[in-house]
């Protein structure tokens, strides 16, 4: 009698979304740096990195995606946060994200323009693009490009997201310096 009542609740648990957070990762990195403000304005992304779907690169190049296996947040603004909680741990600076929450301008944005983010056939995530720094002080900036890659060492999408989480730390130790 009760067969018909657990196989769709069988079906449904076979079905599950499954959702992903980056975990967190430290560093010992510590920069003093002239800004004593910071915004992380919004990030830019490609199309097919800005959803939830997790894309893996397929030997053909292809990318493909699993609707069951997502981002617990929006991967662009997942790499928004995660630059300002490193940056704000990284440097003597207090960073947040756009839009701005305190009075006035900060001294420093950081706005970021993701060329790639692949997870790689070969088990690498290859995260490239630009970030610009405009400085409100001094009326200058900067724009640099970055490569970075980073191994997928927990075999699955834990593993996949961690990578993630890793190269965003070493974007934000890069940008650091610069602030």
């Amino acid at each position: 009698m009760r067969l018909p009542y657990l196989l769709p609740l069988a079906l449904i648990a076979c079905g599950e979304t499954q959702y992903f957070a980056p975990p967190p990762v430290t560093t010992d990195t510590r920069i003093a740096v002239a800004a004593s403000t910071v915004m992380v304005n919004e990030v830019s992304m490609p199309e097919y990195a800005i959803n939830q779907e997790i894309p893996i690169q397929q030997p053909d190049g292809s990318l493909t995606t699993d609707g069951d296996r997502l981002w617990a947040d929006l991967p662009d603004r997942a790499l928004q946060v995660s630059l300002a909680r490193h940056l704000n741990t990284i440097t003597d600076a207090q960073v947040a994200v756009e839009p701005w929450p305190l009075t006035g301008f900060p001294d420093r944005e950081v706005t970021v323009t993701v060329q790639d983010m692949i997870v790689q056939v070969d088990g690498r995530l290859r995260f490239t693009g630009s970030y610009a720094i405009r400085n409100d002080v001094s009326r200058r900036g900067r724009i640099e490009t970055f490569t970075l890659f980073a191994p997928v060492t927990v075999p699955g999408y834990t593993g996949i997201i961690a990578a993630h989480e890793a190269v965003w730390l070493a974007l934000a130790e890069q940008i650091a310096p610069q602030l």
